[in-house]
């Protein structure tokens, strides 16, 4: 027999149904991601399509097995909102990419950016050109101790080298040449080697120095072994010296000429192989005999609303004996709001891969 009740047991079982319904919809669609801090992370906007990408900057830690498993390139660069620039280490490709040196020693040290800073075989130490107070100074930051120390006042290009063992960084100061040992703190005077620039080749037993149009192969202790002279015109400047990680190539650019030329020659055999229009730069020896690594931009044919041409960073691995060479994007790429990577030099190279 129908019931006048039914009605009223069936609304309340529906009205039921569509609460429990409602109450198991996802909670992610009613309670929406935080959004980022700009203010903290100003570089939120480059890491919009990679969340790969940590926010927090990464340090570089002294003595840490896995950043130090492979090689890796020092570089000057800053983050997104920073004012001063500091020194950063990553990966041969571009990632893992962290930060060497707090800005707030720069904030102190005025470094000398043109004047290349130089780290020690074991990674601790980097020796760094700069003024404190208005005085030109050499000076190295321990990264274990995360402090600077004093070598020397003294001004000038200072062609920084270290010995094998990490315990004597050599340099120039206001014309003269000069020995620092780490382990003892002390300074000593070296007799003058002439050059444009000064490279201490592997072994520690000879130093190879740049000359106006060419270079001289000195002993250790200053002694002349071989000179070397390309022959360029006197007007032409040799520029932007580099030497391979085994000491076999030193590479170059010559300059005051129509255009500027890029070249690098065999040390032992110096007859000049390669020139070719171009400054070099983004140009660095790679650890691997025989190679060069070139952090460039390659243009895409696509344009962005402005009409431009838009780019892409990349590393292009150059055999320099067969000429073969191949391409790989730059990794990290705008990472923190960085600019693009212009290598310094190749530390750890002792180390295999990248």
């Amino acid at each position: 027999m129908f019931s006048p009740k039914r009605p009223c047991v069936f609304a309340l079982i529906f009205s039921l149904i569509v609460f429990l319904t409602g109450c198991s919809e996802p909670s992610s669609q009613s309670s929406p991601q935080a959004e980022v801090d700009v203010a903290k992370y100003p570089w939120a906007k480059e890491h919009k399509n990679h969340p790969e990408w940590p926010l927090e900057i990464r340090e570089e830690v002294y003595g840490d097995a896995d950043t130090f498993s492979t090689p890796r390139l020092m570089f000057w660069n800053k983050y997104k909102g920073s004012e001063v620039r500091t020194l950063w280490s990553s990966r041969l490709d571009g990632s893992d990419r962290r930060r060497i040196i707090p800005e707030e020693v720069f904030q102190k040290l005025e470094s000398i950016s043109i004047h290349a800073p130089a780290r020690s075989p074991d990674n601790r130490y980097i020796a760094i050109s700069g003024y404190i107070n208005d005085r030109a100074t050499r000076q190295l930051y321990d990264t274990k101790e995360k402090k600077l120390i004093t070598m020397s006042g003294g001004g000038g290009y200072p062609s920084f080298n270290w010995t094998s063992d990490s315990d004597n960084v050599i340099f120039y100061a206001d014309g003269k040449h000069y020995n620092y040992n780490v382990s003892t703190a002390t300074l000593t005077q070296r007799k003058i080697i002439y050059s444009d620039e000064l490279f201490l080749l592997p072994g520690d037993k000879e130093f190879l120095a740049v000359r106006h149009d060419g270079f001289w192969i000195h002993k250790f202790d200053g002694e002349v072994v071989r000179k070397v002279n390309f022959g360029f015109p006197k007007a032409w400047e040799m520029k932007n010296h580099r030497i391979s990680p085994d000491g076999k190539y030193l590479a170059f650019m010559t300059h005051i000429r129509p255009k500027a030329h890029f070249h690098w020659v065999n040390i032992a055999n110096p007859e000049i192989k390669n020139s070719e229009i171009g400054e070099g730069n983004g140009v660095i020896f790679s650890n691997k005999e025989d190679y060069q690594l070139e952090y460039t931009n390659r243009n895409l044919p696509e344009r962005n609303e402005k009409g431009w041409f838009l780019s892409e960073r990349i590393i292009r691995t150059i055999n320099i004996v067969t000429g073969e060479q191949s391409e790989a994007s730059e990794k990290e790429n705008n990472i923190w709001g960085m600019g693009s990577i212009y290598p310094i030099a190749i530390t750890n190279s002792a180390m295999q891969g990248s």
